[in-house]
């Protein structure tokens, strides 16, 4: 019952934030944009994508090294499929998908799994709000998140501080302040240990720095795809490096907020805000959103639905494992 109310406010919430994109919009003049988009500019948007879900698998990798040998395209392939899922499946399915077919495939314990994930996407609040603060600083952006900024500094502080306390669990276990307590209980030592696991790739400089500038770059990339975008919209005056990588921190707060699969609503009624904060007119932020939305799902869904069926896995089958209506997962 509880799932299935997540799921309805998630798509209540999406329906809601969809049509407030979509009020006081002149469909003519949205069709207009749209048809004056220069399409000669999807090949290169498609080809970032691809590259971004990539960098993602490469950073991954590093955090799954530790636990066992990782192929860096079995990581890819794995980051498309889980990718693919969450824009399918609600509640985030993909991930916990993801998780579970790398325990399988690697022989790597499903909790440190699930950890190097959590860590992924702790290093994503941090590597993207240290590149919003900066082009804010720089590019002379106020208002909007930035009322938040003590607030958000302070989260950043306690999610590096979480990350680092993982870092040095060996040290913390083997500790005289706590070598008594896990002393006491071996199976809350043996979980700590496990999801320690998924940090182990800090422990080495040259593997906790490739992984730091694999989560830069992978942002990077979408932040030059928003350009490549501007270009085809016609904004590359208005819409610069310091504006798209605000739109990109938006959009990853917008798809923090529940919402239906693949975030559709959340993600066009916040970058058609703030595009508007900037004189752009709102039929044109729409458009904008809506296409950069639209063309990246349908990239990372095809090749993250080719993936799933070409590991032997169905959308039905994966649906009814992790939405708990087939039993355990094989």
């Amino acid at each position: 019952m509880k799932a299935k109310l997540s799921i309805i406010a998630g798509f209540l919430i999406s329906a809601v934030l969809l049509w407030l994109a979509f009020r006081n919009v002149d469909f003519a003049r949205l069709a207009a944009v749209y048809s004056s988009v220069n399409p000669a500019y999807i090949v290169p948007f498609a080809a970032l994508v691809v590259l971004e879900m990539f960098l993602r698998g490469a950073r991954w990798r590093l955090l799954l090294n530790p636990s066992a040998p990782v192929k860096v395209l079995d990581a890819f392939r794995l980051q498309a499929a889980g990718l693919a899922l969450n824009n399918i499946l609600p509640m985030r399915l993909g991930e916990l998908a993801r998780a579970t077919f790398a325990a399988r495939l690697f022989d790597i314990p499903l909790l440190t799994v699930l950890a190097t994930i959590l860590v992924e996407r702790l290093l994503d609040v941090i590597v993207l709000f240290l590149m919003f603060a900066a082009a804010a600083a720089l590019g002379g952006i106020t208002g909007g998140f930035m009322h938040y900024g003590a607030a958000l500094w302070a989260l950043v502080a306690a999610i590096t501080a979480g990350i680092a306390a993982l870092i040095f669990a060996d040290e913390l276990v083997a500790h005289r302040w706590f070598a008594g307590f896990f002393a006491r209980f071996p199976r809350v030592r043996g979980l700590f240990e496990k999801v320690a696991m998924g940090v182990k790739g800090f422990h080495s400089f040259r593997s906790g720095a490739l992984i730091f500038l694999f989560a830069f770059l992978q942002w990077a990339v979408d932040v030059v795809n928003y350009l490549v975008l501007a270009r085809a919209f016609g904004l590359q005056g208005v819409l610069d490096v310091y504006k798209s990588v605000a739109l990109l921190f938006s959009g990853a707060v917008a798809a923090s907020v529940p919402g239906m699969p693949g975030y559709f609503g959340n993600f066009e009624f916040t970058l058609s805000r703030v595009m508007e904060g900037w004189g752009i007119a709102r039929e044109t932020g729409f458009a904008f959103a809506s296409y950069a939305h639209v063309l990246g799902y349908v990239v990372i869904t095809v090749l993250g639905v080719f993936f799933i069926y070409q590991m032997g896995q169905s959308l039905g089958r994966v649906w009814k494992d992790f939405a708990g209506k087939g039993g355990k997962a094989e």
